[in-house]
């Protein structure tokens, strides 16, 4: 082919067609994964917004098992749920209508921590691979230059000339194998710093549906002590309270 970087690739060596086609494979792998993490992110932070807004639209009515704040399969969804199932399991265990004693308020907390840690898990699978593509794509661009360049110095000492016809073919391969590694590693960078940031402020949702749920729980528990408190009775007229010393 009159193509230049096809006839680099068909000039070069088996070291030099390797390192080529490692770097295309690596750099479609990544590109696989900006896409569909990118598609991902995107819902996640939509789902956890539109869920956030529900929640506190529904008041303290999410308490009762009866009611649906959602039926995606949203990351807030799964962390309510998680909450959800582990309250019913204590006040199942310590009696319906009684507040939550500090232990087991711990034991929902601890739970919501579990399930938000699991939830920013998934939203960072493919992050690995950005970041390889980042760290090891210049790297091994780096080993095709090196490589090019000694083929081109080995070609100038088998023909012991320094023409341009001697060193050309080694120097191009050099070129090649440094351009494969910058399209590797800089649309990774790219990808990596962007998905780092939704991520966190995803994450920073989690964070604040939290500290929600477990404020509309310590209120509820408050106004159930204050329903068990007992009621001062007010004194009848006749009793010894309003009796007045005769002098």
């Amino acid at each position: 082919m009159n193509h230049p970087f096809i006839a680099t690739l068909t000039r070069s060596g088996p070291v030099g067609q390797a390192l080529l086609a490692g770097l295309i494979g690596l750099s479609i792998y990544t590109w696989a994964v900006i896409v569909s993490r990118t598609g991902a992110l995107r819902r996640a932070d939509r789902a956890a917004r539109a869920f956030l807004a529900r929640f506190r639209q529904s008041g303290v009515e999410w308490m009762s098992g009866d009611v649906k704040l959602g039926t995606s399969e949203g990351p807030l969804e799964k962390i309510c749920e998680a909450g959800l199932r582990e309250l019913r399991l204590q006040r199942a265990a310590e009696g319906v209508g009684r507040p939550l004693s500090p232990q087991a308020r711990d034991r929902v907390q601890a739970t919501l921590e579990t399930e938000t840690s699991e939830q920013i898990s998934e939203l960072e699978n493919g992050q690995i691979v950005l970041a390889v593509g980042a760290s090891a794509g210049p790297l091994l661009g780096l080993l095709g230059t090196v490589w090019g360049i000694m083929n081109a110095f080995a070609s100038m000492g088998m023909e012991g000339n320094a023409g341009i016809a001697a060193v050309a073919p080694g120097v191009a391969e050099a070129l090649v194998g440094t351009v494969a590694g910058l399209a590797v590693a800089i649309p990774a960078v790219i990808a990596y710093n962007i998905h780092a940031r939704k991520i966190q402020l995803v994450t920073t949702l989690f964070d604040r549906f939290t500290h929600e749920f477990m404020a509309a729980l310590d209120h509820a528990g408050r106004r159930a002590d204050r329903r068990d408190e007992p009621r001062e009775l007010s004194p009848e007229p006749g009793s010894p309270v309003f009796a007045r010393h005769r002098t």
